[in-house]
């Protein structure tokens, strides 16, 4: 089937991206709060450190659904490279969607979030029992609240991560819903 047009898949794209966008950044802010809510323990792991591992799961899906919409909603077969390009750019539009939410959550809606998570940090660090140097050399790792930088290097992983995730999401759900058969 060479140069078969193929109906636009940016309206599935968009769709998939919007679902990982709100679930990312529901997940992401109950994990701020649950954080801020629960006693510093110095352990490195816990139920908050849990379900951030969880928003990256659950926005890895967004890939499959934007497919499963796009080859539904057309009724049409295609490969499943087609089905990686929706499943990556989902992936990317979804995690542009979230940092807009986060933008503004952290700006307008609830300023004070990102330094109570700051401060929580160091006082989880402090519980840990590290010595001054230690101490010290951890907080290098914990970026400023609501800073710039700290933004674009999250979004940075995110577009990376679930890019890479998503496309393969998306080469699942090619293949699942709409790849071509091979006579």
């Amino acid at each position: 089937m060479e140069n078969e047009e193929y109906p636009s898949y940016w309206s599935s794209v968009f769709i998939g991206a919007i679902i990982v966008g709100l679930i990312m950044s529901v997940l992401g802010l109950l994990s701020q709060y649950m954080t801020i809510n629960s006693e510093p323990t110095g352990a490195p792991f816990g139920l908050p450190q849990l379900i951030g591992i969880l928003v990256c799961l659950v926005g890895a899906i967004g890939g499959f659904f934007g497919v499963r919409h796009y080859a539904k909603e057309n009724e049409i077969t295609f490969p499943i490279g087609k089905g990686a390009l929706i499943g990556l750019f989902v992936g990317l539009v979804g995690t542009l969607i979230s940092t807009v939410i986060s933008i503004i959550w952290t700006y307008l809606i609830d300023p004070d979030l990102g330094q109570a998570v700051y401060d929580w940090s160091i006082a989880n660090l402090e519980a840990m029992g590290l010595t001054d140097d230690q101490l010290e050399a951890q907080m290098r790792f914990i970026p400023e609240p609501n800073s710039t930088s700290a933004m674009i290097t999250q979004t940075g992983i995110w577009l990376a991560v679930l890019g890479i995730l998503n496309s393969v999401s998306g080469l699942i759900g090619a293949k699942v819903f709409a790849s071509e058969d091979e006579d």
